[in-house]
C-alpha cells in the first residue's frame, strides 16, 4: 500500500510528465507544489512555469487538467472551475462540438463522456463541503 505522502508525490510527478509530454507548455521547468488533496484521491498542485502560474489537477481516477492561475484564487475555486469546464467539455463532445480523436468508436466516446461528467459531478461535491477545505 502506498504512503499518502509517496502517493502525493507520484501523483505529482506523473501529472507533472504528462502535461510536460502534451506540450501543454513551451517551457520545459514546470515547478509544482500540491496546494489541496485527498491522499489517494485526488490533487490539486500550484505550478509555476516560467513567471505564469497555473492550478494542475490530478488524480486516481480523475482527469489531469490545468488552468491558468489567474482564473482562480484559490485550490477550492480552482476545484469548482475545473468541474465546470469538465462539464462543458462533455456537453460538447455529446453535441458534436468537439473533435474527438479517429480512434475512438462510438461506444469509447460514450464512455469517456460518462466518465468525464462523473468526475464533474464528485467534483463539484467536494467543492460544496466546507469541511473537506479547512486549513
Amino acid at each position: 500500500m502506498t504512503s499518502p505522502k509517496n502517493w502525493t508525490a507520484e501523483t505529482l510527478d506523473a501529472a507533472v510528465a504528462e502535461v510536460i509530454s502534451a506540450g501543454i507548455f513551451d517551457e520545459p521547468m514546470l515547478q509544482a507544489r500540491p496546494a489541496w488533496q485527498i491522499a489517494g484521491a485526488i490533487l490539486i498542485a500550484d505550478c509555476q512555469v516560467a513567471a505564469s502560474r497555473y492550478w494542475l489537477i490530478a488524480g486516481t481516477d480523475s482527469p489531469t487538467d490545468v488552468i491558468p492561475a489567474h482564473i482562480a484564487g484559490t485550490p477550492r475555486e480552482a476545484a469548482r472551475h475545473f468541474s465546470l469546464k469538465w462539464q462543458l467539455a462533455a456537453e460538447q463532445l455529446r453535441a458534436g462540438d468537439s473533435v474527438a480523436p479517429q480512434q475512438i468508436t462510438p461506444d469509447d466516446l460514450s464512455g469517456r463522456v460518462g466518465h468525464l461528467v462523473k468526475c464533474a459531478e464528485s467534483l463539484m461535491e467536494l467543492v460544496e463541503h466546507d469541511s473537506v477545505w479547512v486549513d
